[in-house]
């Protein structure tokens, strides 16, 4: 190939590829992933399409269920926040709209995770009676011996 082939052949796939990236920026074809923080905690999601895709906000966190909660909620808050400072802005570039219309769209549409774990509630004195009785009533089903089954109707009569 002589030279000024190879110089058009490298100037078309110059143009094409900025074309292409022109293309890809604008409407947002490729997967995204974005790591923001936000109120000292990292929000990881991805988005395409301008659409965040729900499944992947805090992804990183779902191992951990508490934190992952709370990551999600925050997620919601920072989706909400993003979308009136974007949507304040008159001055946006058309790239800045779709952007602004994707954080709106996930301020609306985006569902967070509400888990709370809280240490159990002490049990009655029935409830424990009620065990007990159950215990022995098991106990008595494999060993036939008069001290389990006079210990489990003494058990099970403070039951009823």
């Amino acid at each position: 190939m002589d030279p000024l082939s190879q110089l058009f052949a490298a100037y078309l796939e110059s143009v094409s590829n900025n074309v292409s990236k022109v293309y890809s920026d604008t409407h947002n074809t490729t997967v995204t992933t974005k790591a923001l923080q936000y109120e000292d905690t990292e929000i990881r999601f991805q988005h395409q399409l301008w659409r965040i895709r729900n499944d992947s906000v805090c992804a990183n966190l779902i191992q951990d269920s508490t934190q992952y909660s709370k990551c999600t909620q925050l997620a919601k808050n920072m989706f909400n926040e993003v979308c009136i400072k974007l949507s304040s802005n008159e001055k946006l570039s058309t790239k800045g709209r779709s952007i602004s219309n994707m954080y709106c769209n996930a301020s609306i549409n985006y569902k967070p995770i509400v888990a709370q774990i809280s240490q159990p509630k002490a049990k009655t004195a029935q409830q424990l009676a009620d065990k007990l009785c159950n215990q022995l009533i098991l106990e008595s089903m494999q060993d036939n011996s008069e001290v389990i089954k006079k210990q489990k109707e003494a058990a099970c009569t403070k039951v009823n």
